[in-house]
């Protein structure tokens, strides 16, 4: 496990790097936190690590695919408008997830079946003046 703080935009740089250290590894990461925790704002800070295109929410399109000039495909899902599993399925999502490309996935308690047996999991908790990210394997 590691532990980050995070006071600022800048602070997110550390457990970055250390999820795109990972990626060789793993290719499942999901991101737990209340809604406007910084889920998205962390995604995007790997996103740019990995020289993609800038990564935006894909709340409403539920999956939004980077091209990455380093690693090639990168997907970034936002479950939360998901009613259930089967939604997932009929779009499609199980088969990105299991393309070896890296998935970030943001809301994966919705889709938690169709995910692999290892991945890793990325929990922001905020608190009054930072944000405390936690890395499992």
């Amino acid at each position: 496990m590691y532990s980050y703080k995070a006071h600022t935009v800048d602070d997110l740089i550390k457990p970055a790097k250390k999820i795109v250290s990972l990626i060789n590894d793993h290719s499942v990461f999901t991101f737990k936190g209340n809604m406007g925790s910084g889920k998205t704002t962390l995604i995007g800070v790997v996103c740019n690590l990995l020289e993609t295109e800038p990564a935006s929410s894909p709340t409403y399109a539920i999956v939004n695919s980077y091209k990455s000039t380093k690693i090639g495909d990168v997907f970034h899902f936002d479950c939360y408008r998901l009613n259930n599993q089967n939604e997932a399925i009929e779009s499609g999502l199980d088969e990105i997830i299991y393309s070896g490309s890296p998935c970030f996935i943001e809301w994966a308690d919705k889709i938690q079946n169709l995910l692999p047996n290892k991945f890793v999991e990325v929990k922001i908790e905020p608190h009054n003046t930072y944000r405390t990210i936690t890395i499992t394997l």
